[in-house]
């Protein structure tokens, strides 16, 4: 199984709005791709001075999923 991070720390005056469309939308579309078997969405316990930090791991079975996702 091969891991893909994404982290992403989110200006707090679109936080909500960028959850919003995470939840409703992107995530569903990378799902939607059938390279990955599966995610999780976390928020990340970091000290920033601004924004909150999230992040998103996809579960892909093996390297030609993730290759074929980046393309």
């Amino acid at each position: 199984m091969i891991i893909y991070n994404v982290t992403v720390n989110v200006d707090d005056s679109i936080r909500d709005r960028w959850l919003q469309w995470m939840l409703d939308e992107h995530l569903q579309a990378v799902m939607d791709t059938g390279l990955f078997k599966g995610y999780r969405f976390t928020r990340v316990m970091v000290e920033e001075e601004t924004g909150t930090t999230y992040s998103v791991q996809y579960q892909a079975e093996d390297l030609e999923s993730f290759k074929l996702y980046e393309q």
